[in-house]
C-alpha cells in the first residue's frame, strides 16, 4: 500500500497534524496482499480523536512477524508531542502496555481500562519531548491473528520494533533515535525487543530499555502448579491466559493434555476475553482447579522457557529495570532472579526501587525513573 500523506507533512509539526487531519478521517486499509509482503509497513491509519482525554492520537495497523517468523498484521496508536519540532526530529519512545487480555477488542483503541492505564504515560512522555508509540502487540485488534500469544517473548519485541518502522512511514517528524520503554507484560516485551533490535532493525538507531516491573521467571513458577494446589484465586487469571497463549501458539506441546474439563472450558473463553472478563470466567476457580495433572514434566518446562523467557546476555545498549517494593504481580524476587541472571551473563544495567505496588508504580514515580533514563541515553552522541 502506498500512502501518500508523507509528502504534505515535510512543512514541519503543524503542516503534519493538519495534513493527517485533512488525509484521514476514516480507517483506510490496505489490500490483504500487503500483509504477505514484509515487516514494519504501514497498512492502515486513522485519527482516534480524542482519547483517554488526549487529542492527536493516531491509530496505525502495519505488519510484524509472529514468533514463527510469518508476517502478521498488528495495530497500535502514535501520538507526538505539540510544538515545534527539534532539529533531526522527535526522539521516539516505543512503548509497551501491561496486561489487556488475549480477544481482538483488547487493544489500545477498544479498551477503556487500557486506555485509562496508558494515556497518562503517553502524556508524560509527550511532555518530555518524545513521540510516542505504542503497540497493541499481535491479536489485540481486529484483523490481527489471534488469539493474543500473551506473554510470549519474541511476537511481543517484533510488535514493538516494527511499530517504530512503520509509524516512520508516514510520520516524518520522527527521529531515527528510538528506545523502548514498558510495564509488566510491557516490560517483559522492552526487554525482548532489547535484545532482539540489534539483528531484527539494525537500520533504526537504538539507545535502550528501560521495563517497569518487567514479567520475568514465570517459566520458572508455572511448571511447579499441579490439580488441587490452594494458591490464591487471582493467580488463575494469569496462568489461563498464559496457557492459552501457548495453546494457540506454542506447538511444541499439547496443552489440552494438561487440562481438567474446566480448564479445557476456561482456556477456551480466555482465549476471547479482555482482562476485566476473566474473574467471571474463572468464577473462583483456583489454578489447580484448571489442571489434569502437573506441569513440571520436560516438555511442559521447555515450551515454556522457548516461549516466555526473557534472555539474559547480548544486549548492545543501557537497560534500566524499575522495580516496586510492596509488588505481588510480578514480585520482587522475581525480579530480582532476572537481575541475577543478567550479573551471570555479564550484562550490565541500572535498578531502582519505587515505594510502591504494581497498579501504582507509574504514578508513584515509575514514569518518572523511566524518563530520567531516556533523556540520558537519547541525549548521549
Amino acid at each position: 500500500m502506498r500512502i501518500t500523506l508523507a509528502p504534505a507533512l515535510r512543512a514541519g509539526a503543524a503542516g503534519l497534524i493538519a495534513a493527517v487531519v485533512l488525509a484521514v478521517s476514516s480507517w483506510v486499509g490496505a489490500p490483504a496482499s500487503a500483509v504477505t509482503t514484509r515487516p514494519g509497513l504501514m497498512t492502515a491509519v486513522s485519527q482516534l480523536g480524542k482519547w483517554g482525554g488526549l487529542d492527536g492520537v493516531y491509530r496505525i495497523a502495519y505488519t510484524t512477524t509472529d514468533a514463527q517468523g510469518a508476517v502478521v498484521r498488528a495495530s497500535g496508536i502514535v501520538r507526538l508531542p505539540s510544538g515545534p519540532r527539534p532539529d533531526g526530529g522527535w526522539p521516539v519512545v516505543s512503548w509497551a502496555h501491561g496486561t489487556s487480555g488475549l480477544g481482538q477488542n483488547c487493544g489500545l483503541a477498544d479498551s477503556a481500562d487500557l486506555i485509562r492505564g496508558t494515556a497518562p504515560t503517553i502524556d508524560d512522555l509527550n511532555r518530555a519531548g518524545y513521540a510516542v508509540v505504542a503497540t497493541d502487540y499481535i491479536g489485540l485488534s481486529p484483523k490481527s491473528p489471534g488469539p493474543h500469544p500473551y506473554l510470549q517473548t519474541r511476537s511481543e519485541a517484533t510488535a514493538v520494533i516494527d511499530i517504530v518502522r512503520a509509524a516512520r512511514s508516514l510520520f516524518v517528524g520522527l527521529s531515527q533515535t528510538w528506545a523502548v520503554g514498558g510495564s509488566s507484560q510491557g516490560g517483559q516485551a522492552a526487554l525482548g525487543a532489547g535484545h532482539l533490535v540489534e539483528r531484527y532493525a539494525p537500520d533504526l538507531d537504538f539507545r535502550g530499555t528501560v521495563a517497569l516491573a518487567p514479567a520475568s521467571n514465570f517459566e520458572d513458577v508455572v511448571p511447579l502448579l499441579r490439580p488441587g494446589m490452594r494458591l490464591p484465586k487471582v493467580t488463575a487469571g494469569s496462568l489461563a491466559a498464559i496457557l492459552a497463549g501457548m495453546s494457540s501458539h506454542q506447538h511444541d506441546v499439547d496443552i489440552e493434555s494438561y487440562l481438567s474439563p474446566l480448564g479445557k472450558r476456561v482456556i477456551a473463553e480466555v482465549s476471547t476475553a479482555c482482562g476485566p472478563e476473566w474473574e467471571g470466567i474463572l468464577d473462583g476457580a483456583r489454578p489447580g482447579d484448571l489442571l489434569s495433572k502437573p506441569l513440571g514434566d520436560n516438555v511442559f518446562r521447555s515450551a515454556i522457557r522457548d516461549y516466555m523467557t526473557i534472555p539474559t546476555s547480548d544486549y548492545a545498549q543501557p537497560i534500566m529495570i524499575v522495580q516496586g517494593l510492596r509488588d505481588t504481580t510480578v514480585p520482587l524476587p522475581l525480579t530480582w532472579a532476572l537481575l541475577a541472571g543478567f550479573r551471570s551473563a555479564g550484562t550490565d544495567y541500572d535498578f531502582a526501587t519505587i515505594n510502591a505496588g504494581h497498579s501504582d508504580l507509574r504514578e508513584r514515580g515509575g514514569v518518572k525513573k523511566a524518563i530520567e533514563f531516556l533523556d540520558e541515553v537519547t541525549s548521549e552522541r
